[in-house]
């Protein structure tokens, strides 16, 4: 906090900085006090609420929404989201604010997600070169003789 320094007539006094540089903060907009994460065993991601992206990421998949304490809140069809950790992305379509939500998966399972798309992609860049479409099937267009090289 400021000194109160003495002043003069028509002097303004001096004012606090709203920015806090004690906290350690991860980004800039959608920072998040890296205290409450824990990186070693979690990846994170924000999501948009846009029309049942959170459903889908916490009850489809494995990601699971983060508290302000850095646990896990468990959606089990509970609409109420309670103190989620959230910010403000943007609007919404009829003009309410749309909100992304922090959240978490396992590492494990993170990667294991990344190498099954991996090997997905892998397969559809195969079958381009052989001048398949991505499922496997012939194409009617040009495919030179030897494949197609990417």
């Amino acid at each position: 906090m400021l000194e109160e320094e003495k002043r003069g007539p028509g002097r303004p006094r001096k004012q606090e900085r709203r920015r806090r540089n004690d906290i350690d903060t991860v980004g800039k907009r959608l920072g998040v006090n890296r205290n409450i994460l824990d990186f070693g065993k979690f990846e994170y991601r924000w999501v948009n609420d846009a029309p049942a992206r959170v459903f889908q990421m916490t009850e489809q998949d494995d990601w699971d929404i983060v508290k302000p304490d850095g646990g896990a809140i468990v959606k089990d069809d509970n609409t109420d989201l309670g103190n989620a950790v959230s910010v403000v992305v943007g609007t919404q379509p009829d003009g309410s604010p749309l909100r992304a939500f922090l959240c978490r998966k396992p590492k494990q399972w993170y990667s294991d997600d990344q190498k099954q798309k991996q090997t997905d992609l892998d397969e559809q860049l195969a079958q381009m070169r052989r001048g398949n479409d991505a499922k496997g099937g012939a194409q009617g267009d040009y495919v030179p003789s030897g494949a197609i090289n990417l």
